[in-house]
């Protein structure tokens, strides 16, 4: 796995710590605010998911093609063009967008959400700030992706995580030392949100500007780009709405005390996925180089690795999250009210998390294969199918419900790449790929899970508490790894290579 160099490294830094930070914070941010309002902060982390969908699709195709412009002497000159064609249109599109969620705030807002305890005038002011930041937030994935085009996906993911600890940090001393107010909040996310997108924009345009080629609007330039990118927002608009649907009519259907509860569940499970993501994009450039070579035998190999890592990561910490949820909550937050009402919702949402996670590295090879459609069809029907399902199990189990359906989306998404996505590849059948890398990881996580909840079931101290904990991740880790013999195998390999090279030095 040498090709997982320093910038696949700082990207895995970058999305870690603000994974960290999330769960630093969210107790301050709950303890400051109440469990209402923080369900305000995930509706807000719910449209810029979907607002993000700009970044896979426009920001993808502005780092492949600066990246190809750049690697050319005698095309980097079209760089600046190129940049200030996508930027118009990049920006054109996210006011377009903010000026509608913050006409819809103002006139519909009030009504959207149950509440009891925050007053209207609140709410509307709050959705206003709300879409003011995301306006502002959003650019900044333009830039960030225009310079990892350029190869600096170290100095990128610095900036990320200084700003993301300016942002989160600096949200948590406001409300603190001026006032513990929502609005307080997001007035803070809208000045970092400022500070963020104007440096990565002044970075970005220092590094490209060249002086032969002044920067202007290109229609010409656009055009040859809008297959690659339309296919991709398309995909990702698709996949959004499916993993962000679930929040948005739960928003409008249960009460926002409830809403926060599901929100605070989703804070923790998606830390596993922070991980997942960078993983994936360690591996992908290589699946692309094995299939475009047609080495069918080394990225049967490749995948077993990237879903036995995948599994490696990942189960271990997810069985010890769904054994002791609603510990784990309490010991964070310290409200037995909260840990009550999300600790079920919680160790439902992190089973669908894993199978999610687990799903990557069969998807990546369907992109490796340049099978758009068969990704764009999956998702149709993920859409079709288990839209009006999360519908009719929100109005009869409320969160809950709505948490079975993200692990039914894990579930049939994990399958259907599987079978989809590694067709055709030797030494990858669909049951025998299962058992080695899913089901067995899985089996050995939970038992040292189920025996930590043996071992722990009479321990109260918060610290204590997180101290035997993660000695059991470390002993899920170590056993779950022991388990999947070919990754074992590799590493075993690598640290007897680096023995035999200090030996001989």
């Amino acid at each position: 796995m040498s090709f997982i160099g320093k910038n696949i490294s700082a990207n895995i830094f970058s999305n870690v710590w603000s994974a960290v930070l999330m769960l630093f914070l969210t107790p301050l941010y709950v303890k400051f605010l109440g469990v209402e309002s923080y369900g305000l902060i995930g509706f807000y982390l719910s449209w810029l998911a979907m607002i993000g969908i700009l970044d896979t699709g426009i920001s993808a195709t502005a780092t492949r093609e600066i990246a190809w412009f750049s690697a050319r002497p005698g095309e980097r000159e079209k760089i600046p063009v190129f940049l200030r064609s996508i930027e118009v249109v990049y920006w054109s599109i996210v006011l377009f967008l903010g000026m509608g969620i913050l006409l819809g705030a103002w006139l519909f807002g009030v009504n959207w959400f149950q509440t009891k305890s925050l007053p209207p005038e609140l709410i509307r002011n709050t959705l206003s700030l709300m879409a003011i930041s995301l306006i502002i937030h959003v650019p900044s994935g333009l830039y960030n992706a225009g310079l990892m085009g350029l190869q600096k996906q170290v100095e990128c993911s610095g900036f990320l995580a200084l700003f993301g600890t300016i942002r989160g940090i600096g949200a948590a001393v406001v409300l603190w030392k001026i006032n513990p107010d929502i609005r307080v909040f997001f007035l803070w996310q809208i000045f970092a949100s400022i500070l963020q997108t104007g440096v990565m924009r002044w970075l970005l345009w220092r590094k490209v500007r060249i002086d032969k080629a002044p920067a202007r609007f290109s229609l010409e330039i656009l055009k040859s780009v809008k297959g690659f990118a339309g296919g991709m927002i398309l995909i990702t608009a698709l996949s959004i709405l499916m993993t962000q649907a679930d929040k948005l009519i739960l928003s409008r259907m249960v009460s926002l005390k409830i809403f926060g509860f599901y929100m605070l569940a989703w804070t923790v499970s998606s830390g596993l996925s922070r991980v997942a993501i960078p993983l994936m994009q360690a591996f992908s450039p290589r699946f692309t180089e094995l299939v475009s070579k047609g080495n069918d035998r080394e990225l049967a190999k490749q995948v077993h690795l990237a879903s036995q890592l995948m599994s490696v990561l990942i189960i271990p910490p997810a069985a010890l999250i769904m054994v002791f949820s609603k510990q784990i909550l309490y010991a964070w937050l310290g409200n037995p009210e909260i840990a009550a009402g999300a600790w079920q919702i919680l160790g439902v949402m992190v089973a669908g998390t894993v199978l999610t996670s687990c799903s990557y590295p069969a998807l990546s090879i369907l992109y490796s294969r340049k099978k758009l459609g068969s990704v764009i069809v999956m998702n149709l029907f993920f859409l079709t199918a288990l839209f009006p399902l999360l519908i009719v199990m929100i109005i009869h189990f409320g969160a809950i419900g709505a948490a079975f359906i993200w692990v039914l989306y894990g579930l049939v998404q994990y399958v259907v790449y599987q079978v989809y996505g590694l067709e055709g590849i030797t030494k990858t059948r669909f049951f025998s790929f299962l058992l080695r890398d899913l089901i067995v990881p899985c089996v050995v996580s939970f038992a040292v899970a189920g025996l930590s909840g043996y071992l722990l079931s009479g321990v109260k101290e918060g610290i204590v508490f997180f101290i035997l904990l993660g000695f059991g991740l470390f002993v899920g880790w170590s056993v779950s790894l022991l388990s999947c013999g070919d990754l074992l195998k590799v590493i075993t390999e690598k640290i007897s290579l680096k023995k035999k090279a200090v030996v001989t030095c």
